[in-house]
This record gives C-alpha cells, sequence and structure tokens, in this order.
C-alpha cells in the first residue's frame, strides 16, 4: 500500500513538473525577431533561460561576439600586412572568414540557446559542431597559412611589422578566450538531456 501511495504521488509530481515544463516552453514568442540588434533575425532573451544556464548562455553569446571582433582584426591585420608587401590574397582570405565563421558560429549560438531553453533535442547537433570548432579555433591560433596569423607567425611579425605582431597577438588570444568559453559551454551542457 505504501509503494502504491509513494508511486502514485511520485507520478504525480513527474506530470506536474512535466506540464510546467511545457507552459514555460509554450510562453516563448519564438517568431518574435528581436537580435541581432537592426538585423532582427532570431529570437533571443537571456530571461527566458533557466537560471542555472543563463552563464552559459551568455559564453555562447560571447562567443559570437568575439568572432566577429576576431574576423574584424584579420582584415584589418591583413591589410596591414598586404600593404606591406605580404600576399594581397591574405585580405580575401579574411573576408571569406567573415562570411564563414561568422555564421557557423553564430548557429552554435542559437542552436545551444533555443536547445537549451525549448528543446534539448537540438543540442545534439550543438555538441558535435562545437567540438570540432574548438579542435579549429586551436589549429588556427597556432598556424600561419592562409591569412590566420597564428602564435608561429608572432616573432617575424614583431621583427619586421611590429603592429601587425601585437594585432596577430590580440587575434590569437581572442581565439583561445572563444576556446575556453565554447569549452565551457559545452562542458556544463554535455550533461543536458536530449
Amino acid at each position: 500500500m505504501a509503494s502504491y501511495v509513494a508511486n502514485s504521488v511520485l507520478n504525480d509530481t513527474m506530470r506536474q513538473f512535466k506540464s510546467n515544463q511545457n507552459d514555460s516552453k509554450q510562453k516563448i514568442d519564438w517568431d518574435d525577431f528581436n537580435y541581432p540588434p537592426l538585423i532582427k533575425v532570431i529570437h533571443y532573451n537571456i530571461e527566458e533561460v533557466q537560471p542555472e544556464y543563463r552563464l552559459v548562455v551568455r559564453s555562447l553569446w560571447l562567443s559570437s561576439i568575439l568572432i566577429f571582433v576576431y574576423t574584424l582584426l584579420n582584415i584589418i591585420n591583413n591589410s596591414i600586412q598586404a600593404g606591406n608587401g605580404l600576399d594581397g590574397i591574405r585580405i580575401l582570405y579574411s573576408f571569406m572568414f567573415l562570411f564563414s565563421f561568422n555564421p557557423i558560429q553564430f548557429f552554435i549560438f542559437y542552436r545551444g540557446y533555443k536547445g537549451v531553453v525549448s528543446d534539448p533535442y537540438l543540442l545534439v547537433l550543438y555538441k558535435w559542431v562545437q567540438i570540432i570548432l574548438i579542435l579549429c579555433w586551436i589549429t588556427f591560433s597556432i598556424v600561419a597559412i592562409l591569412g590566420f596569423n597564428g602564435f608561429i607567425i608572432l616573432p617575424y611579425l614583431f621583427d619586421f611589422l611590429p603592429f601587425c605582431g601585437v594585432l596577430a597577438l590580440f587575434e590569437d588570444i581572442i581565439f583561445l578566450l572563444i576556446v575556453f568559453l565554447s569549452g565551457f559551454a559545452l562542458f556544463r551542457i554535455w550533461n543536458i538531456k536530449e
């Protein structure tokens, strides 16, 4: 008899919890496009995130902002380098980074945000793409190919183009910050049930 009562109370509690979860998910108006400012292509409101995941979502958001800063800094740095005699193709690579890295990182930010807020199933793809991106960001902060100004090229830049060396150092630090923020978010999100 006691086990029947305990199971009954547990089942009622679980049903009520699931009902409350569904109610909170239904209150979100995903058609209210309010982010990013001026462009407004997605719905984003940090207040709709459960308090224990707000730091995770802010990490994802900051990663997407930092990638944008990185690509702008990379365009400036590679333009200066090309103006001082290095290959001009570096500018083209920088614009390719601008139009590829930003949408990918924005996709990851939104996928993680929406997965945390309403649909944990969305986190499956997020997790694997985020792992690949973390490995890419680490690699790009080291190598000196295409338009990347990794740690390997820093001694050359500091000797011949000191200002570009400082910009390249900032680029590499930004990549490492993105790796840290993305890794933190991935670690926290990994245990959310799909």
